[in-house]
């Protein structure tokens, strides 16, 4: 792999990783108000879903990304209903743990679940650049700018990859 793949990447990670943020509540006295999509009140929890999507969130905090990926696919088991949650977070643990074609699937899962969701779609562009796929990266970014015109994460993503083409020619 070239070096400039490498750099291209791993700058990549460090701007897309934080949108996986934005699909599970946390404590609401410590965080920001946020908006759940109309398209996500289509899957409500329970609370013992609630429960294991938070520990998943814990062990993730502490590090414990692995953790975390077993987590989250014991929450798709025992809690059905799950997917629109679980996908997305699991998509990027697996990013975390270097499993790129395992966080494509998941991620592409997200994105059926919740089409109208930026952060889905950069998450994919994301990993498909990280799997060298970068013709179907290029539409899943665009999708996301197209769904929130402020992601500077698909922005950088996207203009990374028209870089990248650039010097390929």
């Amino acid at each position: 792999m070239t070096l400039f793949r490498w750099t291209l990447i791993w700058s990549l990670v460090v701007f897309a990783l934080p949108l996986w943020a934005s699909h599970v509540p946390r404590d609401p006295s410590t965080a920001p108000t946020w908006t759940v999509s109309a398209e996500l009140l289509r899957y409500p929890l329970s609370d013992k879903a609630l429960q294991m999507l938070q520990k998943a969130l814990q062990i993730s905090n502490a590090g414990d990304h692995n953790g975390a990926v077993k987590q989250l696919e014991k929450t798709l088991t025992k809690c059905h209903g799950t997917g629109a949650y679980v996908y997305s977070l699991l998509g990027v643990e697996y990013l975390k743990t270097g499993q790129i074609p395992e966080a494509v699937d998941a991620l592409e899962q997200a994105v059926k679940l919740l089409p109208h969701d930026a952060s889905n779609h950069a998450n994919l562009g994301l990993a498909l650049v990280m799997k060298g796929e970068y013709h179907r990266a290029e539409p899943e970014l665009r999708r996301a700018l197209d769904l929130d015109p402020h992601s500077a994460v698909a922005s950088k993503l996207l203009n990374a990859l028209e870089i990248s083409k650039a010097v390929r020619k």
